[in-house]
């Protein structure tokens, strides 16, 4: 299952290793379109910002939907053929862009790429966790993270030079050439062998982990920032006179590559809920500043203090679900950590467009900030002894 080097097990096997090239490359061309496409709103279809938090979270709607069946999905079937299906099918979805002429259109086009969006993300991290060794479990997830979030800080920056300089169609195609390059190197990736497990006919359980909701009330609480951040920080940016809103998505990826070795080892050394925690209370302190503070060199620096919070806390929420489930479950574990993930980052996006509509986009970070404190106390109240009844390993 593993692979040993002496009595040593080796993280950094060629299977990992594609699997997190190939989750860069499928990121980078995601993310092209986050940034970018509440400006190509407004400007080609004269969209409020209200219409543009709707459009822009169609997607996390539609993953979050197909969220547990996902789970499903990859705990019954072969978890590299469903990476690779639905692989193929997120990028085929970007030529769809292509003929977008209307608001309607764009707002089903996205729906449906968070359908594959929702598939290929649990199953690719999924498989991903099946490659790496057990040991070093935590690292590997970070470390995997790590590559989508490299992604995160390219693929904006990436996007918005586009956009500016030369056409959105270019964006389409180069998230297109990117994301077929991943699926390539996806294929190389070899599945594990998996034991044949005798399941009970179908139950809640099988879509959703239910002994996981306590901590994914909690995840979903400080993710709803995360949807604001993805979705309104670089309109953000220009209303603090912020020359580059691009170096914010940059300061956010450095702030959450540069804690994940920090967080893998707090985790690897079983100390999860120590790395939740201070995770969680940097992002509170980090956007009551965010918000607070409208210029520009704050602008900057909160970045780096909520990515290095995201970077912390992420794989920690993430860890503490896969350890509460056994092998055969792993995907539901999945899946039931990326339905949290998902409703906290759309109704991020929907509150922002909201709460912007109504005041302005400082008040809504300032619900961020408030939603992040009060999660800290849930975790320290709820989650903790949740995970220390529930794990496994």
């Amino acid at each position: 299952m593993e692979r040993v080097e002496g009595s040593k097990a080796v993280l950094w096997s060629s299977d990992f290793v594609f699997a997190c090239v190939a989750n860069f490359l499928m990121g980078f061309s995601f993310y092209l379109l986050m940034p970018t496409l509440p400006f190509y709103l407004v400007d080609q279809f004269h969209a409020g910002k209200s219409l543009v938090g709707i459009v822009v979270s169609c997607y996390v709607i539609a993953a979050l939907l197909i969220r547990p069946f996902s789970g499903y999905l990859v705990d019954s079937f072969s978890r590299k053929q469903v990476y690779l299906l639905s692989f193929l099918f997120f990028v085929a979805f970007y030529f769809g862009y292509l003929a977008a002429g209307s608001i309607l259109f764009l707002a089903i086009l996205r729906f449906l790429h968070g359908l594959t969006w929702g598939v290929i993300t649990t199953a690719g991290n999924t498989l991903a966790i099946d490659v790496m060794p057990a040991e070093k479990r935590g690292r590997g997830i970070g470390f995997y993270g790590l590559a989508l979030n490299i992604s995160m800080a390219i693929g904006p920056v990436a996007g918005i030079f586009l956009f500016e300089h030369y056409s959105f169609i270019l964006i389409f195609y180069t998230a297109i050439i990117s994301g077929s390059v991943g699926l390539i190197l996806a294929a190389f990736i070899k599945d594990r062998p998996r034991p044949k497990v005798h399941h009970a006919p179908l139950s809640f359980d099988r879509f959703l982990m239910v002994k996981g909701i306590p901590v994914g009330i909690n995840l979903l609480m400080i993710t709803i920032s995360y949807g604001m951040v993805l979705s309104f920080a670089a309109m953000y940016g220009k209303e603090t006179h912020a020359t580059n809103p691009g170096l914010f998505y940059v300061l956010l990826a450095v702030g959450i590559g540069g804690s994940r070795v920090i967080s893998g080892k707090l985790i690897d050394s079983g100390k999860v809920n120590r790395a939740s925690m201070i995770g969680i209370i940097l992002l509170a302190a980090g956007f009551a500043v965010f918000s607070i503070w409208k210029i520009p060199v704050v602008y900057y620096l909160s970045a780096l203090v909520v990515g290095t919070g995201y970077g912390i806390a992420f794989p920690a929420f993430q860890t503490v679900f896969v350890n509460m489930a056994p092998h055969y479950q792993r995907g539901t574990a999945n899946s039931t950590f990326y339905t949290a993930f998902d409703l906290g980052v759309g109704i991020g996006m929907l509150l922002a467009g909201k709460i912007s509509a109504m005041a302005n986009l400082s008040a809504a970070f300032g619900f961020s900030a408030v939603a992040c404190l009060l999660s800290v106390v849930y975790y320290w109240e709820i989650s903790a002894a949740s995970y220390d009844k529930n794990r496994l390993e």
